[in-house]
């Protein structure tokens, strides 16, 4: 409800709640069909609303009652309400149950059986993951079972259906193959099937470690799958922050535009449209205005010369005001992966569109180009405080997890000393992810790796070395006779 306040109210909720609260608990509830105010005081309320239509009709004034009437009246009322009230409940509630009733499947536990159990998190009591396998001890109800967590403290709980599920040994499942009857078996063995290159297919894109076991490489692709909707070439949209433009009280900076040539305009016509048919941008008319630029790519697909769609935002970031915020030190970030025996590394699917912008700092990032006047509703590249504001983003995204991930703006990464620890944090990373909003471009992720490319240098099982290829360009490198190329150098 907070959040379906004006976004200018939402900041002074505080002030604000004791107002929501009157008038939620001044509308009568489904479920028992009475107004909250009216069970607790035996009448309505007078609002501001029931005010400002007394104040138009000029109803008359209610006779005065005596105290002893209006007390019996009044309990006599708070019994009707209650009789009411309590039928009204019981009949939504039989209808909730038919609801639920179509799809649920009543689920059964022997002693003994190894269940998950959902448990929540001890630091976070709003937050729960599932744990185990723990054993069932006994049955006590329906729907309840006396679960031994194995715990020093309490160890036996009584736990509803609804947090158990069932725990499967991967390692007890067993291949079969069918024959017709009478046609003899190939003796060729059944293929492993993790042992294939084209392992890239079962987890979306994702490139899982040659060096791991088919049992590893199985648990790694079950527990992608279960956030396969977080691996998507298409950009997600973030709730957690953002964007804003502080330029003070600075006049609004309007920059001529670029002369193009022509086959750069029609560049720029069809990067507008596809961006106009995605939503990052929209028609403007605002005072503020940055030139485009195109620049071409370093890998271009087919031999073909692709150009990268840019604003040139400089004359706004001279008027911008600073965020301070820290990025994270590329040198701790490397020391820190190094001493681990498992890493893994995700991107974020063109993680600055991912964030939005305020409404002000919309007309802020207005650019223009021959065909007309657009800005941008997603946080662009170019700006003086992305940076900052996206590592902000990502910092609070993994808070709580900053002894087993880490993050140099979109380049997050995971490590761990074992591989069950390796499980669970990449569990709890992507859950983070996917609380979000964000999505993780697949083809740039690797999973349980010994050493991973991070940061421009090999990282993992306690080693740091630089690139093979930068050392290879230095080496190759043409010496410098002259004063210009000894400063470039």
């Amino acid at each position: 409800m907070i959040m379906g306040l004006p976004e200018k109210l939402r900041r002074r909720w505080d002030i604000l709640l004791p107002c929501l609260l009157f008038a939620y608990r001044e509308v009568p509830q489904k479920g028992v069909g009475f107004i909250p105010f009216e069970l607790l005081f035996g009448h309505p309320v007078r609002g501001p609303l029931t005010l400002v239509k007394e104040g138009w009709e000029q109803p008359l004034k209610a006779p005065k009652q005596d105290i002893v009437d209006y007390v019996l009246g009044l309990r006599s009322r708070m019994a009707e309400y209650m009789k009411k009230a309590s039928k009204n409940f019981q009949a939504s509630q039989e209808l909730q149950k038919q609801w639920h009733d179509q799809k649920a499947v009543l689920v059964q536990y022997q002693p003994g059986q190894k269940v998950w159990v959902l448990e929540p998190v001890a630091p976070r009591a709003l937050q729960d993951k599932w744990s185990g396998p723990h054993i069932i001890v006994e049955k006590k109800g329906e729907v309840t079972y006396l679960v031994d967590l194995g715990t020093a403290r309490n160890p036996l709980r009584v736990l509803h259906v609804n947090r158990l599920k069932p725990y499967y040994n991967r390692a007890d499942l067993t291949l079969l193959m069918a024959t017709d009857e009478g046609q003899e078996e190939e003796s060729d063995p059944l293929p492993d099937l993790f042992s294939s290159t084209e392992q890239d297919a079962l987890v979306e894109g994702v490139v899982l470690a040659d060096c791991l076991t088919a049992e590893q490489k199985d648990h790694c692709i079950n527990l992608l799958g279960q956030f396969s909707e977080l691996f998507s070439t298409v950009k997600g949209t973030t709730s957690w922050c953002e964007h804003t433009i502080d330029t003070g009280d600075s006049l609004p900076v309007k920059s001529k535009i670029y002369r193009q040539p022509d086959h750069v305009r029609d560049c720029i016509k069809q990067e507008v449209q596809k961006m106009l048919e995605l939503g990052m941008v929209e028609h403007s008319e605002s005072p503020w205005a940055s030139p485009v630029v195109l620049i071409p790519k370093p890998h271009s697909k087919d031999g073909k010369k692709e150009m990268r769609f840019c604003v040139d935002y400089r004359g706004l970031n001279q008027v911008t005001k600073t965020d301070a915020h820290p990025i994270s030190r590329a040198d701790e970030l490397i020391d820190t992966l190094a001493s681990a025996k498992y890493l893994s590394t995700f991107d974020l699917t063109a993680g600055y569109w991912q964030i939005k912008l305020s409404e002000d700092a919309k007309a802020k990032t207005a650019f223009s180009t021959i065909g007309g006047h657009y800005q941008f509703t997603v946080m662009p590249f170019g700006l003086k405080n992305a940076p900052a504001t996206f590592q902000r983003l990502v910092n609070t995204v993994l808070q709580g997890l900053e002894a087993f991930s880490a993050a140099y703006l979109d380049d997050i990464a995971v490590f761990s000393s074992s591989w069950d620890d390796h499980l669970v944090h990449l569990w709890n990373v992507l859950e983070a992810l996917q609380k979000a909003g964000l999505t993780i471009k697949a083809s740039k992720c690797q999973i349980g790796q010994g050493k991973v490319v991070y940061l421009g240098h090999l990282v993992g099982g306690e080693q740091i070395a630089p690139l093979q290829g930068k050392i290879q360009t230095i080496i190759d490198w043409v010496p410098t006779t002259t004063q210009t190329q000894v400063r470039a150098f």
